[in-house]
């Protein structure tokens, strides 16, 4: 892109990391393109996991996702969804509205995002999303579905990161890999004043429960604070996240008191999702990344245990065994008036 097709970036207010790309260029597939360019996701998804090399086309992908409002991570994960239906046979041309869907086709890719984002023919089954289009497709389908509670997963794969796959599992709104951020202490991100002073290993298994939970309360604290998760690459610590809330506030906030706060957040949405019937059945990987081991490259033949994690994790929430929020931890955090519902709520309605 460096070489190509980069003409700049941007930074946003007052950032000093400026990730932002602008990218510039003249096709004579896909005509002029200016803008805002693709960055790792939407190079990852629309691109490395469908299979394109085409960096034009991934960028006009991209562009069409901006234009129409599309998320790039989901629409490049349905697309793939669909080529891995069209190459077993679950669907054919007649039902692509024409279009080849086979894999690598960068103008199979490109013509698919725009049937998405006007919800035209094929493109209005895969802008449900790939839980929706499996159910509605059946067979095996449901086998190369990846998604988490609905919502489906980026381009960090659990098998290289065992908490990422932790993360992707008890995530409050399903496979993001924002919600605890917890593969860059994996890999290159330190939290000291947090008690991980050192790079976690990614294939560990022992303390990643504590792990995830952490970064899950530092990140409910990133996003109430409206701050970028990347400014932790930046060497910013929680000692000083703290200082500029208080600073701003006018609060005496300790870093106890800061945890805890987004300790409350990330139980309070837990919550709201026990009450609409969410409960350990929901918090599962996609059966891919938990028993089809990749046998070269950097993810060797690993796979997550996900039990294990998953005991780590409820044990250090203070959740039961079917990963709902105990009464003492409601107590503590002062969520009795949001968990009242628990009191008489059938344990059928819960789906246990």
């Amino acid at each position: 892109m460096a070489r190509t097709i980069l003409s700049g970036r941007y930074y946003c207010n007052g950032c000093f990391i400026g990730c932002g790309r602008k990218v510039k260029f003249e096709s004579v597939k896909y005509g002029s393109v200016e803008g805002a360019g693709p960055e790792y996701e939407t190079l990852a998804m629309l691109g490395a996991n469908c299979l394109v090399d085409s960096l034009e086309a991934v960028a006009k992908a991209n562009d069409l996702c901006n234009r129409y409002g599309l998320d790039t991570i989901s629409t490049g994960a349905a697309i793939a969804f669909a080529m891995e239906a069209y190459e077993k046979g679950l669907i054919t041309q007649e039902d692509t509205d024409g279009v080849l869907l086979r894999w690598g086709d960068p103008d199979a890719m490109v013509t698919m995002v725009a049937m998405i984002g006007r919800r035209e023919g094929f493109g209005r089954l895969l802008g449900e999303g790939v839980r929706i289009a499996s159910e509605k497709l059946g067979g095996a389908s449901a086998q190369f579905a990846i998604h988490v509670k609905g919502l489906e997963l980026p381009g960090h794969d659990p098998r290289a990161y065992y908490s990422q796959g932790l993360s992707y599992t008890v995530s409050n709104r399903g496979g993001c890999h924002l919600q605890s951020f917890s593969h860059i202490f994996e890999r290159s991100v330190t939290l000291p004043d947090l008690g991980y002073p050192e790079i976690q290993d990614r294939h560990g298994v022992e303390g990643k429960g504590e792990l995830v939970a952490t970064a899950q309360n530092l990140m409910c604290m990133l996003d109430s604070m409206k701050l970028c998760k990347f400014i932790l690459f930046g060497g910013v610590k929680t000692t000083q996240l703290m200082q500029w809330l208080n600073q701003v506030t006018g609060w005496k906030m300790n870093l106890g008191e800061f945890m805890r706060t987004g300790e409350r957040i990330y139980n309070l949405k837990r919550l709201y999702n026990v009450r609409e019937g969410v409960s350990r059945k929901e918090d599962v990987l996609p059966a891919r990344t938990l028993t089809y081991p990749r046998r070269t490259g950097g993810l060797a033949s690993n796979l997550p245990p996900l039990g294990e994690l998953l005991e780590q994790f409820y044990d250090c929430r203070g959740w039961d065994e079917m990963g709902i929020p105990k009464q003492e931890v409601v107590r503590k955090l002062g969520l009795q008036r949001e968990a009242a519902f628990l009191r008489d709520c059938p344990r059928d309605r819960l789906g246990i």
